[in-house]
């Protein structure tokens, strides 16, 4: 199954069913991604490579017996 990881501007860390898009926060003016489905969050310590300047990056969910 492939999937997408972004890493916003505040470091936290996230995984989306499609490719997200940047979007500004009305509230703090921050930039954070979107794709508009259910997004999962995911420990930010997680994928260290994963930056908010090289994301949004795909990935693939391999599930194994």
């Amino acid at each position: 199954m492939k999937m997408w990881i972004a890493r916003d501007e505040s470091g936290y860390l996230k995984l989306y069913q499609t490719e997200p898009q940047q979007e500004v926060s009305m509230l703090t003016g921050g930039i954070y991604w979107n794709d508009r489905l259910d997004s999962y969050k995911i420990d930010d310590r997680l994928f260290p490579e994963v930056t908010f300047e090289n994301s949004p990056m795909e990935v693939e969910l391999v599930i194994k017996k």
